[in-house]
């Protein structure tokens, strides 16, 4: 082979080599601020959320799973920033591992929830109902309630029944809540002075009776039916999501058979 050809291939293979370590660079550093960036959010936001009486439950608190979410991404992307900066290898298989676990992990989630979907409904009832037992003692879940009510037109986990577990709209409370849900349930709330009332007396009402003051849906099955009406949407985000997990766990394994 010619002196010259030999060195154009060390030069493609030196040009190929810097270009991968550049892009596993950038990809590590780039979900590394992001980590950090969750991480002081919900560092943030759980300093906030201490300040009230809130839920212990860790699927209730968004702080707690920001906090949980930023501890995983920054460290594991800081384990794949100093991989490449410092061309380690045991740091870089590594950091390959973890990636891989991470995937793996989020594929059998995804799978489980949809094979027992009916299991993961009664979950997520089960836990929405302990939100509405504590809601006006929450803010993080009554803010997230009222969001979910407003902007997908239902009312409670199941149906709207669910609010009687709630001690201020059971129909047994003395106050002027009882047998009622929160105005975030009503479907004639539309003026710009919120009448808080609006729900006055439904929980005790059969559906056909209340369905044009309130929406009488739960907020699980609404959300489910907006998914499965937008699936085109969450399979993009779904693959914004994994595709980069994908590409840095290949980037990875060339990395470890051909450079390092």
């Amino acid at each position: 082979m010619a002196a010259g050809d030999s060195e154009q291939i060390r030069y493609c293979a030196r040009f190929s080599y810097l270009c991968l370590k550049f892009t596993l660079i950038t990809y590590s550093t780039v979900f590394w601020l992001l980590g950090g960036f969750v991480l002081a959010v919900g560092i943030y936001a759980e300093v906030e959320r201490q300040k009230y009486k809130t839920l212990e439950s860790a699927f209730l608190a968004p702080a707690i799973i920001l906090l949980l979410l930023g501890i995983i991404m920054f460290l594991v992307s800081f384990v794949g920033v100093l991989a490449s900066l410092r061309d380690n290898l045991c740091l870089l298989q590594a950091f390959m591992y973890i990636l891989g676990i991470c995937l793996l992990i989020e594929l059998i989630g995804g799978v489980m929830a949809l094979l027992f979907r009916n299991k993961t409904i009664d979950f997520l009832n089960e836990n929405i109902g302990k939100g509405i037992e504590n809601y006006y003692d929450d803010l993080d879940f009554k803010n997230i309630m009222d969001f979910v009510q407003k902007q997908f037109k239902c009312c409670g986990g199941k149906d709207y029944t669910d609010w009687a577990q709630n001690q201020y709209h059971n129909c047994a409370a003395p106050g002027p809540l009882a047998c009622g849900v929160p105005y975030t349930c009503c479907i004639t709330n539309t003026t710009s002075v919120v009448n808080t009332m609006c729900g006055y007396k439904t929980i005790n009402e059969e559906r056909l009776s209340v369905q044009h003051i309130i929406y009488v849906r739960g907020c699980t099955n609404a959300v489910l039916i907006w998914f499965m009406d937008h699936y085109a949407t969450m399979a993009g985000i779904l693959l914004g999501i994994l595709f980069p997990q994908v590409m840095y766990t290949l980037l990875n394994l060339y990395d470890d058979s051909h450079f390092l």
